[in-house]
């Protein structure tokens, strides 16, 4: 009888173990979303079609669900770095979540900031 492979994805509540199959499929979506982007606008918002986002969760950058808000995985998972995205499309516009931890989440625009006077 031959195992399954699994590999580690962490998850909301801690890690979670995906099969090898489930590995490649989320590759296979995910890979190409991040590398037609000419922009972090243009990121986010084909994460968006495809109910996914992109998040900072205890300071590393992440993908998660949009419905659940859970993570689904990191960069690393991937392939990538945030310095290889960040060398090629700028640097991310990140609104901080609340309670002063490092989680944030990527915004498309950057706030529009009052003209002083």
């Amino acid at each position: 009888m031959n195992a399954i492979k699994t590999v580690p994805v962490a998850a909301l509540n801690g890690p979670a173990m995906i099969d090898c199959e489930t590995a490649a499929l989320i590759r296979a979506v995910m890979l190409p979303l991040f590398e037609a982007a000419q922009s972090w606008p243009e990121l986010i918002d084909a994460m968006q079609k495809r109910g996914y986002g992109l998040a900072f969760r205890g300071g590393a950058f992440c993908i998660t669900e949009t419905e659940t808000g859970a993570r689904l995985c990191g960069l690393r998972f991937l392939g990538l770095t945030i310095e290889h995205l960040i060398g090629r499309l700028g640097r991310p516009c990140v609104k901080a979540a609340p309670g002063g931890s490092a989680d944030g989440y990527l915004m498309r625009n950057p706030p529009v900031r009052a003209a002083m006077h």
